[in-house]
């Protein structure tokens, strides 16, 4: 699909890697990728304030050695723990200002949950930012289903985009064909990641593997899930 990439983890065969920064590090050959997105393992958040990493790694120094196809978000997704919200919305923008210069640096938006109004008060003022990559991100992957919610805050991110391309995290299959016709209209270039390809997106898989995939078919369920999307675009 000419204009949308798809990133997932190493275990499949795809142009588009998605990989935490802690096993980044650990990684010798990214030969096999086109593009490769780092994160910094969210996860970490839900028992904290921060990622255990902090500290140990200089990010002016990780975002100078990264090749131009490699970028990274430092941010803090406020829906992983609900108690530091605020915090976690400022420290996002803190990181914004911080490393927004860097090439390789994806400023992502980060607002309350479910909020429009946070959303696009939080949107307008990480799209003022200069981004040298180009890439502004925003956070969409506690949605199963295309609600209200998100189509208003796809429309209005897409709609006053100043920057080249929107990363959209997580992003459910119903909402990625939304997401696309709206790059497409305002002329974004669009790239998405997310694990939701690892349950069965059709009947065929359904009835053949369960719901959700094993070791020896994820590839089987990624392609499935590639081709769903071509479907439903049309």
């Amino acid at each position: 699909m000419e204009g949308l990439k798809f990133f997932t983890d190493k275990t499949v065969i795809n142009d588009y890697l998605l990989i935490k920064i802690v096993d980044y590090i650990k990684m010798k050959d990214f030969s096999p990728w086109q593009e490769v997105y780092i994160d910094p393992g969210i996860w970490d958040l839900k028992k904290s304030d921060s990622f255990k990493w902090e500290g140990t790694i200089n990010i002016d120094d990780f975002l100078y050695s990264l090749p131009d196809n490699h970028y990274f978000s430092w941010d803090y997704p406020p829906g992983l723990n609900e108690l530091y919200t605020e915090l976690f919305i400022e420290k996002t923008w803190a990181n914004a200002n911080l490393y927004n210069n860097h090439s390789q640096y994806i400023v992502t938006v980060q607002s309350k949950f479910n909020n429009y109004i946070s959303f696009k008060e939080q949107f307008d003022r990480f799209n003022t930012l200069y981004i040298a990559s180009g890439i502004i991100a925003i956070g969409m992957g506690r949605f199963k289903f295309l609600t209200e919610y998100l189509k208003h805050a796809l429309d209005y991110a897409f709609s006053h985009c100043k920057h080249s391309r929107i990363h959209i995290y997580g992003l459910c299959l119903r909402a990625i064909p939304y997401a696309y016709k709206l790059s497409q209209k305002f002329d974004n270039e669009l790239s998405v990641d997310s694990t939701k390809w690892t349950r069965a997106c059709t009947n065929k898989l359904k009835l053949k593997y369960g719901l959700n995939c094993s070791n020896t078919n994820r590839q089987e369920f990624f392609d499935e899930y590639k081709k769903e999307i071509e479907v439903r675009i049309k």
